[in-house]
């Protein structure tokens, strides 16, 4: 029992103690960094937001002047105007009364000429060549 400390000196037994201004300085700087950093998260969510939502709004933009557009040629397409213009454009129909007047060119229609062979190139038959055959 020689190596025992008696029952008066555990009792003087301390622990070492801490000081109490670094442990909060950590504990502070820990909170203010996890504020900044759930902040510029939020920031930068917020930004990406904001920039989507301007891309869709221009995307409906888009498609609004495209619908109307589309609106306005069907609605042409139903009325009697192009329903004329095709009858006259495309089969040749007149009104009761009208006059069709079918205008020809002055020019001479041009004959097909034959085109000059390349030096180098295989002869073709001359049967081939007579009659126009490719």
């Amino acid at each position: 029992m020689a190596g025992r400390k008696t029952e008066g000196a555990a009792a003087q037994f301390r622990l070492p103690r801490l000081r109490l201004s670094p442990l909060l300085f950590a504990l502070a700087a820990l909170s203010i960094g996890y504020l900044a950093f759930s902040t510029s998260r939020y920031v930068i969510r917020s930004h990406q937001l904001h920039h989507d939502r301007a891309a869709i709004e221009r995307d409906i933009a888009s498609l609004e002047n495209h619908r109307s557009s589309l609106q306005a040629i069907r609605e042409y397409l139903q009325s009697d105007e192009y329903l004329e213009q095709v009858a006259r454009r495309e089969l040749g129909l007149v009104r009761p009364g009208e006059t069709l007047v079918i205008v020809s060119s002055s020019d001479p229609s041009p004959t097909p000429t034959s085109t000059p062979r390349a030096p180098d190139a295989p002869r073709a038959s001359w049967w081939k060549e007579l009659y126009g055959v490719p």
